[in-house]
């Protein structure tokens, strides 16, 4: 064997050494692949069924907003009442309020004014029950 031909098989040796890796390579790749492949399958088939239980979902949830909004406006009517007795009481509470207030200034300004009668009745009262002691006892020398 000349060198051209220990060349030549080293070099054959060498190609077949590089196939059988590449062989090896291409086919752990396909095996890779395949995996991916059901895996994409899977998710395929998970995102189907979740999109399936999202679309019941969202009409459910549309459904209970469409009752919600229906019992909003069956509510708007008690909402604005309850407002307007709230109102009410409000106006009520302001009135009282006004009316203590009058009532406080004028007591006390006839506060005075009573205190001063009182004493004048009073006085007249001890007068009378002064000269009505004094009658009697002129009443009583007299005799």
């Amino acid at each position: 064997m000349t060198i051209g031909e220990l060349a030549g098989l080293i070099a054959a040796i060498a190609f077949v050494i590089l196939v059988i890796f590449a062989c090896i390579s291409l086919s752990r790749v396909s095996k890779v692949l395949k995996e991916t492949n059901e895996s994409v399958k899977v998710l395929s088939a998970d995102v189907d069924s979740l999109s399936k239980e999202t679309e019941k979902l969202l009409g459910n949830t549309n459904s209970l907003l469409e009752d919600l909004n229906k019992k909003s406006v069956e509510l708007d009517p008690a909402v604005k009442a309850v407002a307007d007795v709230g109102q009410s009481v409000s106006n009520v509470n302001e009135a009282v309020n006004n009316f203590v207030e009058r009532h406080e200034e004028r007591q006390s300004k006839f506060s005075g004014f009573t205190k001063f009668a009182t004493q004048a009745v009073a006085m007249n009262a001890w007068r009378k029950i002064r000269q009505h002691r004094q009658a009697k006892k002129a009443k009583g020398m007299d005799k």
